[in-house]
């Protein structure tokens, strides 16, 4: 079966595949020498061996993720537009070939408001830009002009990419807490109750729980949670779960 053109798009933004693209981008090897893999703010320092400061040190060069992204998402669009061509080529009645762009053209609306809306998609502003390009392009190429009334708003609770999730009905600073003090060492005698890298924590907080009103936790409140030196953002104790009697004490 043929893959949807569109299917980079909807898997990065309906699925929510952007924790995986920045976990690839951050564990590449693409960079070397590395000097820095920095978790915290989505980048690699890599040296040059080829070229040297003024003082004769090595120069370093730094990569983000969002760089990287945006470059991607460049990239992508090449190949879905080779796609979305071919397949027109094939259809022998202008009137299918109308059909086919007006349904993309309704994928694509979707894909726009999502990736405007959504606080772990809507910080990377070029995916939506990309998309809305793509769709201007399409119009004009091929003289098919967009007639469906666009969706203005997300019902996250009932989309398909959140009906799997769990709804916290507490404060989100709880629940965030909960899991810093399962997976660190500071309430439980020193060893983790659960093995695990921070991002690891957040990206299974991003995928399986929404906030009380039904909207995506915060990344960026995770990150600064999960962070050790970020005590004063964490629950205070009387709001803490009591991880410390979880304990195997075998």
């Amino acid at each position: 079966m043929e893959q949807h053109p569109l299917q980079y798009f909807k898997d990065l933004i309906f699925r929510n595949r952007i924790p995986n693209e920045r976990l690839k981008f951050l564990m590449t090897a693409d960079f070397s020498p590395v000097v820095k893999r920095d978790f915290q703010n989505d980048l690699i320092e890599y040296a040059v061996t080829n070229a040297l400061e003024e003082d004769g040190a090595l120069k370093v060069e730094i990569v983000t993720f969002a760089g990287q992204l945006e470059i991607k998402i460049n990239d992508e669009m090449f190949n879905v537009i080779d796609q979305i061509d071919n397949v027109i080529l094939l259809f022998d009645d202008e009137k299918k070939q109308v059909l086919y762009l007006k349904t993309l053209f309704k994928t694509l609306n979707s894909l726009i408001l999502y990736a405007e809306k959504l606080e772990h998609i809507n910080k990377y502003i070029f995916i939506a830009n990309a998309l809305k390009d793509l769709k201007a392009e399409l119009a004009d190429k091929y003289s098919v002009q967009d007639d469906t009334i666009a969706q203005k708003n997300i019902n996250l609770p009932s989309s398909p990419q959140s009906s799997h999730k769990l709804q916290w009905m507490g404060k989100s600073k709880v629940l965030i807490s909960l899991f810093y003090d399962l997976y660190s060492n500071v309430e439980n005698g020193g060893e983790p109750l659960i093995k695990a890298t921070k991002e690891q924590v957040k990206n299974f907080l991003l995928n399986n729980f929404l906030e009380k009103d039904g909207q995506p936790l915060s990344a960026s409140s995770i990150d600064t949670i999960l962070t050790p030196s970020k005590e004063d953002k964490r629950a205070l104790k009387d709001d803490r779960i009591d991880t410390s009697k979880l304990k195997d004490k075998k």
